[in-house]
């Protein structure tokens, strides 16, 4: 079981490292189904490990100006209000709620990733709608316990002039605000939660991440991003899938 919980904390981190999303897709059934993490421990879990991981992919990526600090005004900012009301959400609302929240995002985000196309950059809009769609992205983060990158890097991409490679390296940054944010709101709110986590493997698992988050980054230069993205979509429906029929038959 440790054996399979190193692997999953090497994928988190390489999909952050590529993709600027998908940590917390994978960390959440990590601590659920390897770790036995209960389902309101998980998600305080999971934005915890993406947080660390998240941090330490942003690095590289701003200093090397890979970050679009304009979208981060106008997109993370508000999202870390989403995120602390989201979070204060998730505090109140039975496990099972957030667990079909989740499910049914990845199908959603599945989809985009399989129908997005990474060489075509979006038509710009209004600094509005991006502060509006932020903000709705920061609740999702801190109701279900993600980072939101599998909804940021879409986001970013078809609405606004970013390449792939830019909403990647923006997106990393703005999980990282926006999970720490939620892991906050969940602090405030559900603080009994907190002495229930076995931390010590939470950043284990974190370490593990970063290393590979640092493989992922190195990576992805030399991967082609239209076939991964693809890929990763499968992979969003094969982990959501696993998911359901997990909570449809137990």
């Amino acid at each position: 079981m440790f054996e399979l919980t190193v692997i999953s904390a090497i994928v988190i981190g390489l999909s952050l490292g590529v993709f600027g999303s998908g940590g917390a897709i994978l960390t959440l059934p990590t601590l659920i189904y390897l770790l036995g993490y209960d389902e309101k421990s998980a998600v305080i879990g999971s934005l915890f490990v993406v947080a660390i991981i998240s941090f330490f992919t942003a690095i590289p990526q701003w200093f090397k100006s890979g970050v679009s600090k304009s979208h981060l005004f106008y997109f993370a900012f508000p999202g870390l209000v989403g995120s602390y009301a989201g979070a204060y959400l998730g505090s109140s609302v039975e496990p099972e709620i957030q667990i079909i929240v989740f499910v049914t995002l990845m199908f959603v985000a599945a989809v985009k990733m399989l129908t997005m196309d990474v060489n075509k950059q979006g038509v710009p809009v209004h600094n509005l709608i991006l502060i509006v769609i932020g903000l709705l992205v920061g609740l999702v983060t801190g109701f279900i316990g993600v980072g939101g990158g599998f909804l940021i890097v879409p986001a970013l991409v078809l609405l606004s002039n970013l390449s792939i490679n830019k909403a990647v390296s923006t997106s990393v940054v703005i999980i990282f605000l926006q999970s720490t944010m939620g892991l906050i709101s969940y602090h405030e709110h559900s603080m009994e939660l907190f002495s229930q986590i076995q931390w010590s493997m939470l950043i284990v698992i974190g370490v593990i991440g970063i290393v590979g988050s640092y493989i992922g980054l190195w990576l992805q230069q030399f991967i082609n991003q239209k076939l991964l993205t693809k890929l990763f979509g499968c992979f969003l429906i094969l982990i959501a899938s696993f998911i359901l029929i997990d909570k449809i038959f137990t």
